[in-house]
């Protein structure tokens, strides 16, 4: 009797043998964080894609949603921590006073959600991103020093839109 295995059952084994690590983790397109869930459309984009996010208050309180400084980050390298770096200039311009900041807040109730959408550069890197999204105070302050952010997914050069 043979030991030998055919070809097929023997590159099946090599293919199954190397998991999810391949192409990078399988996790929820969404995440929690401060009273808000993130939400991301698709678990992969290419450079200039659109990514729709959907941001819902799952808290008992009003929560103020920061439109100037939402985000798309990434990382080539997923031990590598994400940038977690409050920038209300991102979309509201260069000289944006808090009383901008605080016209293009976002008032969610509980249970509300609102959806934005976000456009990657066409020099979006091969990589592992999320969206951070910064919740206010009513007042346009920071409410907390760290985003709510999405669950995490990929950007190839490969994939259209």
């Amino acid at each position: 009797m043979s030991r030998r295995l055919p070809m097929s059952v023997l590159a099946a084994a090599l293919v199954l043998s190397c998991g999810e690590d391949t192409t990078g983790p399988t996790a929820s397109l969404c995440a929690t964080q401060h009273g808000l869930e993130v939400c991301v459309d698709r678990p992969e984009y290419g450079p200039s894609g659109s990514i729709a996010v959907t941001t819902r208050n799952v808290s008992g309180a009003p929560v103020f949603k920061d439109s100037c400084a939402t985000k798309a980050v990434g990382v080539t390298n997923l031990e590598v921590e994400f940038e977690a770096l409050y920038n209300p200039r991102l979309h509201c311009g260069p000289a944006v006073e808090k009383a901008d900041i605080v016209e293009r807040m976002v008032e969610l109730d509980p249970g509300e959600s609102a959806t934005d959408t976000l456009r990657l550069t066409s020099f979006a890197f091969q990589g592992w991103y999320r969206v951070n999204v910064w919740i206010l105070d009513s007042e346009g302050n920071l409410a907390v020093e760290t985003p709510a952010t999405s669950g995490i997914f990929q950007v190839f050069p490969s994939v259209s839109g």
